[in-house]
């Protein structure tokens, strides 16, 4: 995996669309001295064609790969309690294609307030490019339709389609049940209820066991609730957020050398 760190991405050796633009200029200049004014008008028509098919020249046939990425995606932090929708075009810009970023992007990743354009890189890399043309992330895929970059003193950041979240999408009727809240995988430490019964918008009860650890009692749990960012549990000493790792296993979020898990009881 490569580090972004807002650095030039590798310059292509054919001319671009401003030099062909500035050359057909000089040409049109260099033939229009003498020529006289009635001719002038249909010159410059054919100059303005020759722009066009040489701007169209320019602009190279999107990949298969490239295609694929057309759509709405998601990128986000590890923990995904920050989101940003982006949605790719195969409309030719300079350097790349065009994209739309949600307007909510620049504030939950700063450094991503000045990307301005895509295109895809080596082994299928999708490098996201800010207004001066400089990478800002490198995207891989490390799953199917699944992508990991990292950008310096920032940490991961993961992206993948918009339909497949709505598809992984948890349901409260897929979480009613017992589970149990344990240290480092190991360690139990209370056993509680996700009740299917309602405690006011889309919290539930929760009922907690008796003989549950100090460290859990104390935050006295009362209600649970599913979000756009995992599961959280709400007591009268505060809330626990966690992450859902598989079917069975949530993990507290932020990651942590100590992790707590909430795991579903067999």
């Amino acid at each position: 995996m490569r580090i972004a760190q807002d650095r030039q991405p590798p310059r292509s050796h054919a001319m671009t669309r401003r030099t062909w633009r500035d050359s057909v200029r000089r040409i049109v200049t260099l033939v229009l001295v003498g020529v006289p004014m009635s001719a002038r008008a249909s010159l410059a028509v054919i100059a303005l064609a020759l722009c066009a098919a040489g701007a169209a020249a320019q602009a190279p046939a999107p990949s298969d790969a490239a295609k694929e990425m057309v759509g709405a995606w998601e990128i986000s932090n590890a923990a995904r309690d920050k989101t940003c929708p982006v949605t790719f075009k195969l409309e030719p810009a300079v350097g790349g294609f065009k994209l739309d970023l949600d307007e909510g992007c620049g504030t939950a990743f700063p450094s991503l307030k000045d990307v301005a354009i895509w295109m895809m890189g080596p082994n299928d890399a999708v490098r996201l490019l800010n207004s001066k043309g400089m990478v800002v992330l490198d995207f891989m895929e490390v799953e199917s339709h699944m992508y990991e970059a990292e950008r310096k003193g920032e940490g991961l950041f993961f992206m993948r389609t918009q339909a497949a979240i709505k598809a992984a999408t948890v349901t409260p009727e897929q979480v009613f049940g017992e589970w149990t809240l344990l240290k480092e995988f190991e360690k139990p430490l209370c056993k509680l209820t996700l009740s299917s019964t309602a405690a006011g918008g889309e919290n539930y009860k929760v009922m907690v066991k008796p003989g549950c650890d100090a460290s859990v009692a104390d935050i006295e749990l009362s209600t649970w609730r599913l979000d756009s960012d995992g599961l959280l549990l709400t007591g009268r000493g505060g809330s626990w957020r966690f992450s859902e790792s598989d079917a069975t296993t949530w993990e507290r979020v932020p990651a942590s050398s100590d992790p707590l898990v909430l795991m579903r009881q067999e």
